[in-house]
């Protein structure tokens, strides 16, 4: 005796999503899967929003990236998250060269957000803050900038602007 929602149309969901945040073509498709709609018809109303500049993978991507690089990630993860939302390695590429990050920044802020100390010469904790570094993405040479650059004190004013323009 509940009250039943009237079934909704995918264009409708479609729109919906695209209204909260951008999405990638292949993001779209598997939601709308999820809700059991497929086939030629969503592809083709898929085609329309993307020549319409409702829907772009582009501008998922730019997206994507600055939004995880502002959250700590490093460039290797945000680039395996981007393949697995569909889009092209090519786009990619294009898109790390175009954006401006200081992925070093971001690997040393990341770092001093959840750690704040030199690991010296404990090589537990050097071994425990790298595997940080790595599972966030970051490669050998940014994790040992950033746990090289130590440190911040409590008198010098934190930057947290991760590398941004």
């Amino acid at each position: 005796m509940g009250f039943k929602k009237p079934p909704r149309d995918y264009k409708v969901i479609a729109m919906d999503l695209l209204a909260r945040r951008e999405h990638s073509r292949r993001e779209l498709i598997d939601k709308l899967k999820l809700r059991e709609f497929e086939g030629e018809e969503v592809e083709a109303y898929l085609d329309r929003l993307a020549e319409r500049g409702l829907q772009s993978d582009e501008r998922f991507a730019q997206s994507f990236i600055r939004q995880r690089s502002q959250n700590g990630y490093g460039p290797l993860r945000v680039r395996q998250e981007l393949r697995q939302k569909g889009i092209e390695d090519s786009a990619i590429s294009l898109h790390f060269e175009t954006i401006g990050i200081d992925w070093y920044k971001v690997a040393v802020m990341a770092w001093r957000k959840k750690y704040n100390q030199a690991p010296g010469s404990d090589m537990k904790l050097r071994a425990k803050q790298t595997r940080f570094l790595q599972y966030r993405g970051f490669d050998f040479d940014m994790i040992n900038y950033a746990l090289s650059s130590g440190p911040v004190s409590k008198n010098e004013p934190g930057d947290d602007d991760f590398g941004f323009f």
